[in-house]
C-alpha cells in the first residue's frame, strides 16, 4: 500500500492511526510489572537487612486490637530487650480470622540501640502482593507485546 492509497483510507475512515496508547500499552504494562518486582525486591532486602542487624527476643501477645468487621485483628506484643526493660509492639498487619492469640509466644526483632524500633519478621503480605501482581503485569506485558505489534 503506498502513501496514496493509505490517505485515501484514512480519509474513508477504514484505517485508524494507531494512537500513543495503542502502541505503549504493552511497554507500560511490562513497565509496571518490573517497577513491582522491584518494590518487591526492595521489601525483601529492607526486612533482610533490619532482621541481620537486629536482636532475637520472644514477646508475648497481651491483646489484640480493631476487631471491626472490616479490618480484623492486630496483634499487640510485648518484650524485653537485653536490658531488661519492657517495650510494646503494634503490629500493623491485620487480619480476620486473628493470626494471633492473647498470651501466645512470638519471634520479635528489634534494633539493638533502638529497642523500640521492632518488627516480626518478613512482611508476608507486602512481599506477596507487589511480586505476585508484578509476575501478573510482566506476564501480561510480554503477552501484549506478542499480540499487538505495531
Amino acid at each position: 500500500m503506498d502513501k496514496e492509497q493509505l490517505k485515501a483510507k484514512l480519509q474513508q475512515g477504514y484505517y485508524r492511526k494507531p494512537s500513543f496508547w495503542d502502541k505503549n500499552f504493552p511497554k507500560v504494562f511490562t513497565a509496571v510489572g518490573i517497577l513491582m518486582l522491584l518494590i518487591c525486591l526492595g521489601i525483601v532486602v529492607y526486612n533482610y537487612v533490619f532482621i541481620k542487624d537486629s536482636e532475637k527476643t520472644t514477646g508475648v501477645v497481651i491483646r489484640l486490637d480493631g476487631g471491626s468487621r472490616r479490618q480484623g485483628y492486630a496483634p499487640v506484643v510485648e518484650y524485653y530487650d537485653t536490658g531488661q526493660n519492657v517495650h510494646t509492639y503494634y503490629h500493623s498487619v491485620f487480619s480476620r480470622p486473628p493470626q494471633y492469640h492473647v498470651g501466645e509466644l512470638v519471634d520479635i526483632y528489634y534494633q539493638k540501640n533502638e529497642p523500640d524500633n521492632a518488627n516480626m519478621g518478613y512482611s508476608l503480605l507486602g512481599i506477596g502482593v507487589t511480586g505476585g501482581l508484578g509476575i501478573l503485569f510482566l506476564f501480561f506485558g510480554f503477552l501484549f507485546q506478542r499480540v499487538f505489534k505495531f
